[in-house]
């Protein structure tokens, strides 16, 4: 829900500038969002590779549980 409400808030803020800066506006959002969803995936990639090796070394006893 916060995030929505900040969504809103610069939706109000931005519609106060000029019509050029609400498009630069626009322009510099969607390249953060960019930015932060290559950052995440790199992320998400490390987060998946260290459960796989939890799990390997769980079971790696002869499938029993430690």
């Amino acid at each position: 829900m916060p995030e929505t409400i900040s969504r809103i808030g610069a939706w109000v803020r931005e519609r106060r500038l000029p019509a050029d800066e609400r498009r630069a506006a626009r322009a510099e959002r969607r390249a953060e969002e960019q930015l932060r969803r290559e950052r995440d995936k790199d992320d998400e990639r490390a987060r998946q590779l260290a459960a796989v090796d939890a799990e390997r070394r769980r079971w790696s006893g002869g499938g029993r549980f430690r």
